[in-house]
């Protein structure tokens, strides 16, 4: 399969080459947790993915984690540029062996809950993928607000209202994305501090996390702003698709637009919210920079299910039976649909939890998207290819037949262009010179 590659400027609309590549780092994410030695420490996480993945022109920049929700992202970042991917893995079955049932008791708590401090009470989301991405939300902020040189005195005092595991994510985001900023000095400033604070197997100490944060508030408050927005991708697989939008939008709504710029493409993500908070997620998003990659014989794109007719003629807020939650949830963002089973060859690979290397077809796969994102882009280039050649000898013919006339022709403009130029140049000259005798009257 072929390299992608991102434009070296995010742009609005959709792009194969984003799509495919995002769904690549899908794949990586539970391929690469699976390599997790359970610690809260994930160095080694880190040093495996640069050396597996670290030709493809992106680097780990940070590991996103909480154990209680069972949470599991990474922040990467491209080489020599500043544009960065925050990837959420979807569900798994099991963990090191032992059966998970986290993200399934996450993927069927459909209630329907106000989110965040909104003013408008209608805007809601899906309880199970709202408290999942809540759970990691605020090393995700402070990471970015890092990069972009916002931090604020309040940002290092909130800290302490959190248990000991979040401030270790929090104050490890902060170092990892102030190594960025600052270089190899910041670094071996704190990072020391931190696996000092690791090293006797016991998390919670203040005078340890105070140490930590002084170092990190000298170095970091006198931070310059950024001089043009971060631009950062959004992405993750069925369960974590759904915690990429709810990401993107946070991002959107704690970070200034001048300071960073969001992109998102779910992979096989289910619904997020009703119809007002997708009314809510579009406009603050925008056009052009939310993309759903959709396989129509996946159901979990359908997830949650709505109420079915007739119920849903008096049902209009919702149905409950027994624990499931019946809802009328919304897609968000543009939808880009493939169509295909998956081809024997495909692997269903979930971080460990089920693995067979063929023969059975499986729609909601990441390695079918892959294929089938990859042989819709290549159908497209095959498609348009020859109507470019053609174009192209029309165009040199055009050129060949009329490039003298061409070429008088935009002499012509641009010398009209000149004289315009002159008489304009001659109008404020004469309007200098009346001041000028004004100024000499009075």
């Amino acid at each position: 399969m072929k390299n992608t590659t991102v434009p070296q400027k995010l742009q609005t609309g959709f792009s194969f080459d984003e799509a495919i590549l995002m769904a690549k780092f899908c794949k990586q994410i539970y391929q690469i947790f699976q390599q997790d030695d359970g610690s809260v420490d994930d160095t080694e996480i880190e040093g495996i993915y640069n050396s597996v993945h670290g030709s493809q022109g992106w680097e780990f920049a940070h590991s996103i984690r909480n154990d209680e929700t069972n949470v599991r992202g990474f922040i990467l970042k491209k080489k020599d540029a500043h544009q960065y991917a925050v990837v959420f893995r979807g569900s798994i079955l099991t963990d090191r062996g032992s059966v998970e049932l986290t993200d399934i008791a996450t993927d069927i708590k459909w209630d329907l809950v106000k989110y965040a401090s909104m003013t408008d009470p209608k805007i809601k989301v899906v309880e199970g993928l709202f408290l999942a991405f809540e759970s990691v939300a605020d090393e995700i902020k402070i990471f970015f607000r890092t990069l972009a040189g916002q931090l604020k005195p309040k940002d290092f005092q909130q800290l302490h209202h959190l248990s000991a595991e979040r401030q270790l994510a929090c104050v490890t985001a902060i170092a990892n994305a102030g190594t960025i900023r600052l270089g190899t000095d910041f670094e071996q400033l704190v990072k020391p501090l931190i696996k000092e604070a690791l090293s006797d197997g016991e998390i919670g100490n203040d005078e340890e996390l105070d140490n930590i944060l002084a170092v990190e508030q000298k170095a970091l408050l006198q931070l310059e702003a950024v001089t043009e927005p971060l631009e950062v991708y959004v992405t993750g697989h069925s369960l974590g698709g759904g915690l990429a939008h709810l990401c993107a939008l946070s991002l959107r709504r704690y970070i200034k637009d001048s300071y960073l710029t969001t992109k998102a493409y779910s992979i096989a993500a289910p619904k997020v919210g009703n119809d007002s908070f997708a009314k809510y997620y579009n406009q603050q998003i925008g056009e052009g920079m939310s993309y759903r990659v959709e396989n129509w014989f996946d159901p979990v794109p359908n997830l949650p299910l709505p109420v079915p007719f007739p119920l849903n003629m008096f049902a209009g807020n919702g149905l409950r039976i027994g624990d499931l939650y019946l809802g009328n949830c919304v897609p968000v963002g543009e939808a880009h649909g493939v169509i295909g089973l998956g081809s024997q060859s495909v692997s269903l690979d979930f971080g460990g939890a089920l693995e067979f290397l063929g023969g059975i077809p499986f729609p909601h796969s990441f390695d079918t998207y892959i294929n089938l994102l990859s042989e819709d882009q290549e159908r497209l280039q095959g498609f348009w290819r020859p109507i470019q050649d053609i174009l192209g000898v029309f165009i040199r013919g055009l050129l060949q037949d009329h490039g003298s006339e061409i070429q008088a022709y935009f002499q012509e403009e641009i010398q009209d262009l000149k004289k315009e130029l002159e008489e304009i140049k001659s109008e404020i000259k004469g309007l200098k010179d009346l001041g000028e005798k004004q100024k000499s009257c009075n």
